[in-house]
């Protein structure tokens, strides 16, 4: 089998090949966050401007001149979160909301030009629905930087406190129900090597490479993390270690067949040894990765690109 390559190399911070992309990159979650907050001061102007027009609209006797367009709606929607917090239940209730308060400022505005005063009930309403939408888009916010410090800022991957929360949440399933779950942890064999030689530059391309490689070849609920350094680690939810096994050498070998070119035209390989271990509820998280860790030891002992397993 030929083996695979990206066709250009890339500097680090650059996008990784779409057919790579296992992760977001920080750099898309930031844009996300610059969106939102955009749309949170859009909202704050534009109920400005809608009391500022209900009180001409009394002053010139209902001649105030035009409701201000809603142009928040234009720009919430020429927005870079929906695919990043699409199946948040917030998000979909933003949507619905907006579409509300525009109805309920173009009622408070026929109300007002149809007779001398500003309906204060009405009023009292709009602003109401007005800054319960300012509070969900402000959760989005909050919700968005927070996924932003879950992830490990080089790979896109998420980072050391994201995996324990993941372990975690695994391990409790195993304890309630005995639903199996293995981890895996995935150290890149001689990568020092790549650092002295062709330099840090590049070593980072290799770890995004790999990194986004691993993302991209996991089953849909597997999760990958960025351990630390060159380490990577694999949750495996409803995986014994029969099946773990058979996941990690599937990516093993993959790895062993992918090439990085370097600057100077060279084609770069990196290979792996891996350690397996199940995920315990009976010896805890760090107990489970103590466990891993031993295996990946024995693997890197028996001559490095192998698969070694620890099941006590």
């Amino acid at each position: 089998m030929a083996s695979e390559h990206w066709s250009q190399i890339a500097a680090p911070g650059d996008d990784l090949p779409a057919a790579l992309s296992g992760q977001v990159r920080p750099e898309r979650i930031l844009q996300a966050v610059n969106d939102l907050e955009k749309c949170v001061a859009a909202l704050g102007e534009w109920v400005k401007d809608v009391q500022i027009h209900l009180v001409m609209l009394v002053q010139d006797d209902g001649t105030g001149g035009k409701l201000p367009a809603f142009q928040l709606a234009s720009i919430w929607n020429a927005n870079a979160f929906d695919d990043l917090l699409l199946d948040s239940p917030t998000l979909e209730a933003v949507n619905r909301k907006l579409s509300t308060i525009e109805r309920e400022a173009m009622r408070l505005a026929t109300l007002t030009g149809a007779s001398d005063h500003i309906p204060i009930a009405d009023l009292r309403r709009f602003l109401e629905s007005a800054l319960d939408v300012e509070r969900s888009m402000r959760q989005l916010l909050s919700d968005t930087w927070n996924r932003l410090a879950n992830i490990d800022p080089l790979t896109g991957l998420g980072n050391r406190a994201a995996m324990l929360r993941k372990l975690a949440i695994e391990s409790d399933r195993h304890a309630r129900n005995q639903q199996p779950c293995c981890v895996a942890i995935i150290d890149l064999d001689c990568f020092k090597a790549i650092n002295d030689t062709y330099g840090h530059a590049v070593g980072d391309v290799v770890l995004r490479s790999i990194a986004s490689l691993l993302a991209a070849s996991i089953r849909p609920y597997d999760e990958v993390f960025r351990y630390g350094g060159d380490e990577f680690v694999l949750c495996l939810p409803s995986a014994d270690l029969r099946t773990a096994w058979a996941i990690v050498e599937r990516l093993r070998l993959r790895v062993g067949q992918w090439t990085v070119p370097a600057r100077n035209g060279e084609m770069l390989r990196a290979t792996m040894s891996i350690g397996v271990a199940p995920l315990s509820a009976s010896i805890g998280v760090e107990g489970s990765l103590e466990l891993a860790d031993r295996a990946l030891y024995a693997s890197k002992q028996s001559g490095r690109n192998t698969l070694a397993v620890c099941s006590d």
